[in-house]
């Protein structure tokens, strides 16, 4: 292991993990947003719209990630879209994790029992006061482990950017390795800067699930 040289490049390494971060970050908050709003619209009483977002997900989840970002950086700007590398790659992992966050919210939308909904509704509240006030705050914590199951899967996910020359983590780990020939003590250090960012979210993870849930058993004792 030549530590020299890991010293040497740790502080590109450490510049582009803030790079991967700023990706996975927009991923997951962009992902959030959309997915949370189609997801309501998947359970909604329209059925043209829960057939238009059902076709979404089957349409993002059932293609490859790679070819998805390849579309968009290479052949959108054929109609005059015309996208920064940066951008693109975020742009896509978003649209491309919310379509996973539709399916774990669906799922834990429909865990919340219906009679609820109908007391709130006859209680006066409209459809999306019911929505805000009674559904998503108990659904939040049904959705919660495959959600961040789901962002941990994005951060990984996020290496795929490197092909249209983002300066993530793995683009720089390449442009390293292929410089110094030094492929195990890149991908090694690489590596281990991924199990850290992934780490973080397991850690906050643990630690909501002891707040609610744990609470939540704590409450429910007679």
């Amino acid at each position: 292991m030549n530590w020299a040289l890991l010293w040497n490049y740790l502080p590109y390494l450490l510049q582009a993990s803030g790079i991967t971060l700023f990706v996975s970050f927009m991923a997951i908050a962009g992902g959030t947003i959309i997915g949370l709003w189609l997801a309501i619209m998947r359970v909604s009483s329209w059925r043209l719209l829960r057939i238009l977002v059902a076709g979404y997900a089957w349409l993002i989840r059932g293609t490859p990630l790679l070819l998805q970002i390849i579309i968009v950086y290479y052949w959108m700007p054929s109609f005059g879209v015309r996208l920064p590398a940066l951008a693109a790659g975020s742009l896509v992992l978003a649209i491309n994790t919310s379509a996973y966050y539709i399916e774990i919210f669906r799922g834990a939308i429909e865990t919340i029992s219906v009679g609820q909904t109908e007391a709130a509704l006859a209680c006066g509240m409209t459809p999306m006061q019911t929505m805000r006030r009674i559904v998503l705050p108990q659904a939040a914590r049904a959705a919660l482990p495959a959600y961040i199951g789901q962002s941990i899967s994005t951060i990984k996910s996020s290496s795929l950017v490197s092909v249209i020359s983002v300066q993530d983590l793995m683009f720089t780990s390449q442009s390293i390795y292929s410089s110094t020939y030094k492929i195990a003590e890149t991908i090694g250090v690489a590596g281990l800067l991924y199990l850290l960012m992934t780490s973080f979210l397991q850690i906050l993870q643990i630690w909501a699930e002891r707040r609610i849930f744990g609470k939540t058993r704590v409450e429910a004792r007679p």
